[in-house]
């Protein structure tokens, strides 16, 4: 049998697809993180990841842990891909073989491997969008991504960061922030500066710093005030690298359709000004949650890098097949545009 793999994988888990020549999804593997290999014990994480999530799908499909010798392989994983590669290659053996980020994978399964435009916002931030020429090449642009020091525009870390600097700010003042009480109870901290300096001593990670972002949603939702203007901001930032994406792509007539993941899109309110200030800049633009999550956007790419057509009819032995591994809770996150993991 010839196989195909589709792989996402991120700061949280790896999840790989094994596929048939004819669209069928065989078998579904989980792993640890593979994300930046360039961290203390990074190489042997995404060593892990990799055999472990491909050891997974083959043992899901009934199949014996043998290697694989692929015809295609489309790797989508969190990071720069350029230090991944070599490492790859040594444990994957494929006629085609992709390692490459995993914005593009969420951009093939948001619009089932056809043009678009999405964006992407967890921890980090970035969009992507992909267009046909009419001599058939494709063209892909990416805009953001390049890490909380210098981007994540409208990121989790971005709306918690701005949380605590305007708590701060407020405190500096001699008045005191709505958002005094719900930070110092989320960190379990006495002091706003007790949390700053919890940050700058790494005893608060990036990652931890941006979960605040849950209850700014949730206050911005309830009560007008700070967190609905944070949370209103994060929207327009995240609408601009849509925009930007859009106009590099220089396509507007007819529209692309601009897909949305990852875990701040949960907040109603910041999709709904996300999706105002884009139909403001491109009247009829489709905004919309994707078609299909990250791990049939790494199988597509897969397939498509074989020279394999994406007619309706093989998406649909996709989509049938792929159900019964993605479960309620997957099928659930591709509804609300969640990404299983930050950018």
């Amino acid at each position: 049998m010839k196989f195909y793999l589709g792989m996402d994988g991120g700061q949280s888990h790896t999840t790989a697809l094994l596929a048939d020549g004819r669209g069928r999804v065989l078998g579904r593997g989980d792993a640890g993180p593979s994300n930046h290999t360039r961290e203390p014990g990074g190489r042997e994480r995404l060593i892990a990841a990799v055999v472990g999530s491909i050891e997974g799908a083959l043992r899901s499909a009934g199949l014996p842990p043998i290697r694989p010798r692929f015809v295609s392989a489309h790797l989508a994983l969190t990071g720069e891909p350029e230090e991944k590669i070599e490492i790859v290659r040594e444990l994957i053996a494929a006629e085609h073989l992709v390692v490459g980020h995993d914005a593009p994978g969420a951009l093939a399964g948001a619009h089932a491997g056809a043009d678009g435009v999405i964006v992407l916002a967890g921890t980090g931030s970035v969009a992507c969008g992909e267009i046909t020429d009419p001599d058939g090449l494709r063209r892909y642009v990416r805009v953001g991504g390049h890490g909380y020091l210098f981007s994540d525009e409208g990121s989790a870390f971005q709306i918690a960061q701005e949380a605590l600097r305007r708590a701060l700010r407020e405190e500096d003042a001699g008045r005191e922030s709505p958002l005094r009480a719900p930070l110092l109870r989320h960190f379990r901290c006495p002091t706003l500066k007790s949390i700053a300096q919890d940050c700058y001593a790494g005893t608060i990670s990036r990652d931890r710093l941006a979960s605040f972002t849950a209850e700014v949603a949730r206050l911005g939702e309830r009560h007008p005030g700070t967190a609905r203007e944070i949370l209103g901001e994060a929207a327009q930032s995240l609408a601009a690298l849509a925009i930007l994406a859009l106009e590099r792509l220089g396509r507007s007539t007819p529209l692309l359709d601009v897909a949305y993941g990852g875990g701040i899109f949960r907040s109603e309110r910041l999709r709904t000004i996300f999706a105002q200030s884009l139909e403001s800049r491109f009247p009829g633009i489709v905004v919309r949650p994707p078609r299909y999550g990250p791990e049939i956007g790494s199988l597509l790419l897969a397939y498509r890098g074989a020279g394999k057509r994406l007619t309706p009819a093989f998406l649909e032995t996709v989509e049938t097949s792929a159900a019964p591994f993605l479960g309620a809770a997957g099928q659930q996150d591709q509804r609300q545009g969640v990404s299983p993991h930050g950018q």
